[in-house]
């Protein structure tokens, strides 16, 4: 059974829910009726403009797929064999959670907003289902039998490649990375990897954009079907079957701690997982031995540090065999004739590809990034391990773009120039030398077929990330589904209340006075938006069509600094902004990393933590740019993350790959400040204008703690169910004292075997 983490109540069990709700359809026009099909859950239906197909757990509107899971799909095709009737909650329990009393209720709730979510329709003025207050549900748009969908062709255009270059370099010295974990968890890669990494993708961008084309043809009769691996509680969200298809290798993230390495038979998705990875190591990449007899795979421990293991079924030992890269995109894949395991790395101040072989022996270099860009990642060999598919990063933009190396010649072949922010995952495909990418349309993770033969490439309609290629061909990929969304959190309450409504993703809130600032992916793109309040209507502040995150309101809420593509070309940097106007300036382009910025009490500067001198420092900026950058030296290499102290005479920043808080005064003295009990682990933090730190933790609970720093004093303000708010969860806090958090209303990911 899939079980969502949270368990608090969902939007669709608040108080609009509770209210009747008035259809816009009358029962009678309902017809044919879906209950005269022989097997509704294995034939596709018309529900107004969508076409739902049951069987592959999908809605299709046109060129638009959107997935569902297990359990919403049942209950919309529950309710499709009774369109117009209401069904009741109780019948819901029966069919649906085989009367499971105890999990149903709040899982009705949820997968009741899920449809909502998928099929765009409001609880207020519903057109697809509605609400029967203290009785069910009902479908209130047309259903009908569907006999034929004509099928399109496509037809792409070719694009040059880049003329062939050395790739084999002698083997250096690989060190691991002094720079923290980017992020936590896999899935937060969807959501944040530093905040930076917030990525949209606007579907056009990749037609208009690029000499490569992707095709968005009408709705096929045969989409590739898919059938589920995995529903369990938390994010799986790697996975590969063994070679003979027995096993079924994943990560998986439980809701707290990491995401570890697991084992399970893979055709009972009952049977019990067993862990392989310890319990304090971040899993990001996994691939199986060609025999079968062994696994790799890529850990990050709390430290920072990374590392590539080889882990022996047999005698159920593991051996450390490189340093790698931790970058929490895929990162490792082995050759099929068994010879090479390919990882992302560092050497020499310089980011890659390397190869190495099983036992330990001949590592070498294979490519090189290129300069301030991210080592070269997410590589994937051919059937034939002569070719090595893998994801570049521009370093001018932050896009990236798919690449091949050929083995034998070490030719190197740019395929694409999508100009892709959100890339999560390459494969081949099959026995030959096409691809599969998963890339992101709105906040949505799409697969995505790559033809190298007419350098095009056109979705599959199916979402999903990380796709991996099997022994047999075929390819399993995980199905994420995340949304977040801006919430007030009243400390009376303890309930956070959703505050702006979007079915995109809005994040990263930043309160200044009444107003709020946070970055949103509404128009497709990671945008600065601003509110002036809970009630008013957003409206958006930046339209760079690139990369927007991290807001910081001055003082008095006149003008924003955030990081984001504003240079030349859609260059990185770190860009100002009045709030007044429309004109964004680029402080910097130096296409570095930035993290949250925070202005000095005066209103003329702020500080903000960045890598731009080849390291991680703190930095002070004047805010009219009438000064060079000065840096600040620390005890201890800092975070992303610093803010001042309200009366401006101190700072306080976050030690990097470190859960430690340190004051530092204006003289440049630091201490530390009181620290988690060890069982939680820190998920965000303020200063309050009284100079109290209040922390945002995670342990057997998600927790608001208060120190007063002064007294020696904690307080727990409130405390919610693991998954209420999202892995890596931003909040600020408002004038009132209140706080603007990040609400997590899905969380979770399954694995799909796509053959």
């Amino acid at each position: 059974m899939a079980i969502i983490l949270r368990e608090t109540t969902t939007p669709d069990a608040g108080p609009k829910s509770q209210r009747p709700v008035r259809g816009t359809h009358a029962p009678t026009a309902l017809t044919p009726r879906l209950s005269m099909l022989k097997n509704p859950e294995h034939e596709r239906f018309q529900l107004g403009e969508w076409i739902v197909d049951a069987a592959g757990n999908r809605l299709q509107r046109g060129e638009e797929t959107r997935a569902l899971r297990h359990k919403a799909m049942a209950l919309l095709v529950l309710l499709a064999r009774h369109p117009g009737e209401t069904v009741s909650r109780e019948e819901i329990v029966a069919r649906i959670w085989d009367g499971n009393q105890f999990v149903a209720p709040k899982a009705i709730n949820t997968a009741v907003w899920t449809l909502r979510q998928a099929l765009g329709d409001d609880p207020d003025s519903p057109r697809y289902l509605e609400t029967v207050a203290k009785k069910g549900y009902r479908l209130i748009a047309p259903v009908s039998a569907i006999t034929r969908v004509e099928e399109t062709a496509t037809v792409a255009d070719p694009s040059a490649s880049v003329p062939p270059v050395a790739a084999v370099d002698p083997a250096p010295a690989i060190t691991p990375p002094t720079g923290p974990r980017h992020g936590p968890r896999w899935a937060a890669a969807l959501l944040v990897t530093s905040l930076a990494a917030l990525g949209g993708w606007a579907w056009s961008t990749l037609t208009a954009s690029s000499s490569n084309t992707v095709q968005t043809p009408e709705t096929p009769s045969h989409l590739p079907q898919a059938q589920p691996l995995s529903q369990a509680p938390g994010q799986e969200y790697l996975g590969q079957l063994s070679p003979d298809g027995s096993q079924l290798a994943f990560a998986w993230w439980q809701g707290q701690g990491v995401g570890r390495l697991y084992l399970r038979a893979a055709a009972d998705g009952a049977a019990e997982a067993r862990a392989i990875s310890p319990i304090d190591e971040e899993v990001s990449g996994l691939a199986w031995a060609p025999d079968g007899q062994a696994l790799a795979y890529v850990a990050t421990q709390s430290s920072g540090s990374c590392t590539l293991w080889i882990y022996r079924l047999a005698t159920q030992s593991r051996q450390a065999l490189a340093a790698c890269q931790a970058l929490f995109t895929p990162s490792l894949d082995w050759s099929p004739d068994g010879r090479w395991l390919a990882f992302s790395a560092t050497a020499e101040g310089v980011g890659g590809l390397f190869l190495i072989a099983p036992d330990g022996s001949g590592l070498r270099r294979l490519s090189s990034a290129p300069p301030a860009a991210m080592a070269d990642h997410q590589p994937a060999w051919s059937a034939d391990s002569r070719h090595l598919a893998f994801a570049r990063q521009d370093p001018a933009d932050g896009s990236r773009d798919l690449h091949e190396l050929t083995l034998a010649s070490g030719a190197l072949t740019r395929l694409s120039q999508l100009k892709l922010y959100g890339l999560h995952g390459i494969s081949y495909r099959g026995q030959g030398r096409e691809l599969v990418f998963s890339a992101t349309q709105q906040d949505r993770r799409m697969l995505l077929h790559w033809d190298t033969a007419r350098a095009s490439a056109r979705p599959l309609g199916l979402e999903g990330s990380a796709p991996k290629r099997n022994a047999d061909g075929s390819i399993v990929y995980a199905l994420l589904r995340a949304h977040t969304s801006i919430a007030r959190l009243r400390w009376g309450s303890g309930v956070p209340e959703r505050a702006i409504s979007s079915v995109a993703n809005d994040r990263a809130p930043t309160a200044a006075g009444q107003g709020l600032a946070f970055v949103s992916n509404r128009t497709g793109h990671p945008e600065i938006w601003w509110a002036d309040s809970d009630s008013a209507p957003p409206r958006r502040l930046t339209a760079l069509e690139g990369l927007s995150s991290s807001p910081a309101v001055s003082p008095d809420a006149s003008q924003l600094v955030f990081a984001g593509s504003c240079g030349p070309g859609k260059r990185m940097g770190l860009c100002r902004l009045e709030r007044a106007g429309t004109t964004v300036q680029a402080l910097t382009a130096d296409a570095a990393e930035y993290g949250r910025a925070s202005w000095h009490p005066g209103g003329r500067e702020f500080v903000v933590a960045s890598d731009r001198g080849g390291s991680w420092q703190l930095w002070r900026f004047r805010a009219d740019g009438s000064q060079a950058p000065q840096a600040l030296r620390t005890e201890q290499v800092p975070g992303p993350q610093v803010q001042w102290a309200a009366d401006g005479r101190s700072l306080v920043y976050q030690a990097r790959a470190s859960q430690g808080l340190r004051l530092r005064s204006a003289e440049g003295q630091e201490r530390d400040l009181p620290g988690l009990p060890p069982e939680e682990s820190l998920v965000d933090w303020q200063l309050s204008p009284d100079g109290a730190l209040l922390v945002l933790s995670r342990g057997s609970r998600e927790r608001f703690r208060r120190f007063e720093l002064g007294k020696g004093r904690q307080t727990v303000l409130s405390a919610h169910p693991l998954g209420t708010f999202p892995e890596l969860a931003r909040f600020s806090l408002a004038a009132d004292g209140s706080a603007w958090v990040e609400l997590s209303n899905t969380a979770v990911a399954d694995l799909m075997h796509l053959r």
